[in-house]
């Protein structure tokens, strides 16, 4: 990484807060900067990287990198943390759902990428490979895109070693979270999100979300930056207590999509956060006319993890996702 400090800013890498920007290596990156604010402790300790605007239009975890900047303290920090705001450069000011103009492709499914791969490739493997390769813990935070409302969760990813899913799991807790999604080993057979990622180089990546619409809610936001000052709290970067959960936090670990069976306006009559029963009507899908087109309904008992908002959706596209509690064992 090429880093550059602005004004009012201290040497990057001494103790204090450096604000700035940086260029990865990666030559097919070099068109674009990332704003980054890095505080270091003047005690040595955990170094935990924070990020938002994979999705650019998912403005309460971005609003809640920006308040971060300002709540760790250099002279009682035990440790770093690094935040980037803003991860999807080519997609600023653009408003594009869910993937980078660049290449058309999903940053958040494509970890860990590849570094001579396309633009979105490369960016996952230089955040990965650059970015984040000493850290303790990778939050990548999220939460309601354009069309989208979320339910608060977050998202850890199970290895199979006891001792790493636990602290992973005990991460992911931190978050007041409605859902804990704790995917299972067989997603690190396949690109996908951060969590997976990091859990194939044995460190500990952790996806939050909670928003929606793209609009900026104070509650998300403070969903996103309680949950990460407790993070900083249980890896003993501050002194004080981790605190309580107000949530009664559901952990499940299969992920189930709700396809749209046909191009119509779909009026759901489920919100996310709620748990359905298997066969359950989630709502109706009709044509311009009103007319029934079909009945969607549950196809598991689980909870509603997210929904699209917008009626209008076209035959394939996901309306819901669905995640059903982890088993025993």
């Amino acid at each position: 990484m090429k880093v550059t400090a602005s004004d009012k800013s201290c040497a990057y890498g001494d103790p204090g807060v450096f604000r700035g920007t940086f260029r990865f290596e990666n030559p097919i990156l070099a068109d674009y900067v990332w704003p980054i604010c890095e505080i270091r402790g003047k005690v040595p300790g955990p170094r935990l990287c924070i990020s938002a605007g994979v999705h650019v239009n998912e403005v309460s975890s971005i609003e809640a990198a920006v308040r971060l900047q300002n709540l760790f303290d250099p002279e009682t920090l035990k440790g770093t943390v690094s935040i980037v705001p803003l991860i999807n450069q080519p997609a600023a000011y653009k408003y594009c759902e869910y993937v980078c103009p660049v290449d058309g492709k999903n940053i958040n499914h494509t970890f860990p990428g590849k570094r001579d791969g396309t633009f979105s490739e490369a960016l996952c493997d230089a955040v990965l490979s650059e970015w984040t390769a000493e850290a303790d813990c990778y939050i990548d935070m999220h939460g309601g895109d354009l069309k989208e409302k979320v339910s608060k969760f977050s998202i850890f990813q199970k290895t199979g070693e006891a001792e790493f899913d636990d602290l992973a799991r005990r991460i992911a807790m931190c978050f007041d979270s409605e859902i804990v999604l704790a995917l299972t080993p067989e997603y690190m057979s396949k690109p996908g999100r951060p969590p997976t990622a990091c859990a194939l180089r044995k460190q500990v990546g952790i996806m939050t979300e909670a928003g929606s619409n793209g609009l900026l809610s104070e509650d998300d936001i403070a969903f996103h930056v309680e949950g990460v000052l407790n993070v900083s709290r249980l890896l003993g970067m501050t002194d004080s207590a981790v605190t309580l959960p107000t949530n009664a936090r559901t952990v499940c670990d299969t992920y189930i999509w709700v396809d749209c069976p046909a191009d119509g306006e779909f009026h759901a009559e489920v919100e996310p956060g709620i748990k359905v029963e298997r066969g359950q009507r989630l709502g109706l899908l009709r044509n311009l006319f009103g007319d029934t087109l079909a009945e969607l309904t549950a196809p598991v008992t689980g909870f509603v993890l997210w929904r699209i908002t917008h009626p209008s959706i076209r035959k394939g596209e996901p309306v819901l996702t669905i995640v059903e509690e982890e088993r025993p064992g």
